[in-house]
């Protein structure tokens, strides 16, 4: 886990506010920690239910085409909820 990850996971330890991170292992401690967490594709399924966004699939896949790691089953899973 990095600087930046350990930095959030202190600053949502502090204020109890939600953090975002992707990290797998930052995210397996921040829930050993009882530190609620979400990732990007959490805020973008967010984003979609609010009508900020057309579709959560279509900007994952498009990250994903630009380098963000996105396992094959989630990608499905997005695509066929």
């Amino acid at each position: 886990m990095g600087k930046g990850e350990a930095a959030v996971l202190a600053l949502a330890l502090e204020t109890g506010d939600t953090c975002v991170i992707d990290d797998q292992k930052a995210r397996k401690v921040a829930f050993k920690m009882n530190i609620k967490v979400t990732g990007t594709i959490g805020i973008l399924l967010k984003a979609e239910k609010e009508g900020l966004i057309h579709s959560a699939y279509s900007e994952v896949k498009n990250l994903k085409e630009k380098g963000f790691y996105v396992k094959k089953e989630l990608l499905e899973r997005l695509m066929n909820r």
